[in-house]
């Protein structure tokens, strides 16, 4: 008879366990989550975000921060887009270097 009393109390402790109307077990049971309630951002529809005026000083800094870089170094230093070697003159080159057939061919 003790090890049905056992049996029994382990079955209890089981449906406990796995029961959905908020037992103390952990497996199954329906946990509440408060986050912080509504959307922080409400979503708009094709419309433009509204920024506030940190953002927008931000982005004109870093924007303006950026092409400085680039002119600075494009000034200082054309190498790096424009090569190190000098321009070929097209005016030397050859009609037949350029593809062009001679003026008595048809």
């Amino acid at each position: 008879m003790a090890a049905v009393a056992v049996v029994g109390r382990g079955v209890r402790a089981g449906i406990r366990c796995l029961s959905l109307r908020g037992g103390n077990g952990m497996k199954g049971s329906v946990q509440v989550r408060n986050g912080s309630g509504d959307v922080h951002i409400t979503p708009r529809y094709r419309q433009m975000p509204q920024l506030t005026k940190a953002q927008v000083r931000r982005a004109d800094f870093l924007s303006s921060f950026m092409w400085f870089w680039i002119f600075w170094h494009f000034w200082h230093d054309p190498e790096a887009v424009l090569g190190h070697f000098p321009y070929p003159d097209s005016s030397q080159w050859t009609d037949e270097e350029l593809g062009i057939p001679p003026d008595g061919e048809e």
